[in-house]
């Protein structure tokens, strides 16, 4: 069964994008389920190691909205506790630590309960992890 002409039916990811990250082609895709997220982040042109990502801390939001949020002050901060399985792909602690960060500086904290996370990268350091926040940042959350 096929939608009326003047009422297109939605297909797709929620967010599906290609841009520069540091001069280094990026592919982004965001997909928001009732309970929890997909979000793919690819340098190398193929499927990255996927992690399952979930938050330490239960919140209720009918209490208080995002309350495994980080602490982000110079003098004192706090990281998102979470707790990371690698699902698929090779599985290093350069990439765990990636994840931390973009869960710190990103709105991927704001997810209900949990998310998936596909993260290839080519570069995992401060300049490129800070450019891909802000990008991730702008145009997914």
């Amino acid at each position: 069964m096929t939608p009326a002409p003047d009422k297109p039916r939605e297909i797709g990811f929620d967010r599906q994008f290609s841009v520069d990250v540091n001069g280094v082609p990026t592919e982004i895709v965001f997909h928001g389920f009732a309970n929890k997220w997909f979000l793919v982040v690819t340098q190398l042109g193929k499927i990255p190691g996927f992690y399952n990502v979930h938050f330490d801390v239960k919140r209720d939001e009918r209490v208080v909205p995002y309350l495994h949020g980080p602490v982000d002050n110079p003098e004192f901060h706090v990281s998102v506790p979470i707790t990371m399985n690698c699902c698929l792909g090779l599985d290093t602690d350069e990439t765990r630590s990636a994840i931390q960060f973009l869960v710190n500086r990103t709105g991927l904290h704001k997810c209900p309960t949990e998310f998936v996370l596909g993260l290839g990268l080519k570069v995992i350091d401060g300049p490129h992890l800070r450019a891909l926040a802000k990008v991730l940042q702008e145009m997914v959350f």
